[in-house]
């Protein structure tokens, strides 16, 4: 459990000086911008979900330049605990990069309110939900790729599904945009706790079945 622990602060510490004032700043024009224009907290979100796909490439970039995945091995760090605490830092990545999006957004909300502007905020619960559950399922399929051929040769390849999966979201909302009576129906599906419950055992079930073949990859590799 320390090494996992350790492994997974190594890879925060590689991550961290993609973090600069700078890129912060940039973010979070970009957040505040589409928060005010749409009047809606999750317009953000989708920027912060990219933002943290984005970053998830990072400790790969890192190591490969580095070659990192030998030191690894000196370090005896056993693949399994590479892999998983690889998996557990994406996720932190990514629950940081929600955390953020939206305390941003709350605090543009409450001074835009404090000025007497009409902010007419809409926060949908399935979509919050729905959009940072489809970018994590796109890093379990990207994950694997980056395992099993490293960044530099998997990058091209990793972004199809990334394409097809924000094609595919844009396309359905979309489509349901232009008919009340579905979106209707989906807000009444989104309102009981079955959907949920299904949903986070799909994903699941993707993050283990991308985690098993990450592991699978990474042991055929050679250091």
């Amino acid at each position: 459990m320390s090494k996992l622990r350790e492994f997974i602060k190594l890879d925060g510490f590689t991550v961290k000086p993609y973090f600069t004032l700078k890129n912060l700043l940039v973010y979070g024009v970009m957040i505040v911008f589409l928060t005010i224009m749409s009047a809606d907290v999750t317009a953000g979100l989708g920027i912060g979900m990219m933002l943290a796909t984005m970053h998830t490439g990072y400790p790969f970039i890192v190591g490969e330049k580095s070659n990192m995945d030998a030191l690894y091995v000196t370090l005896a760090l056993g693949q399994k605990t590479i892999v998983r605490g690889r998996y557990i830092f994406t996720l932190l990545l990514n629950i940081g990069f929600v955390l953020a999006v939206f305390a941003v957004s709350m605090i543009v909300m409450l001074i835009c309110a404090i000025f007497g502007y009409e902010f007419q905020a809409t926060v949908v619960g399935g979509i919050f939900l729905l959009m940072p559950v489809l970018c994590m399922i796109m890093q379990a399929v990207q994950l694997p790729f980056y395992f099993k051929l490293g960044y530099a040769k998997a990058k091209y390849l990793s972004i199809f599904p990334f394409a097809a999966l924000m094609a595919g979201y844009m396309t359905f909302t979309g489509f349901v945009g232009r008919f009340s009576r579905l979106e209707d129906v989906l807000g009444s599906i989104f309102a009981g706790r079955l959907i949920y419950l299904a949903i986070g055992a799909a994903f699941l079930a993707i993050v283990y079945a991308s985690y098993r073949l990450s592991l699978t990859f990474y042991k055929k590799r050679e250091f």
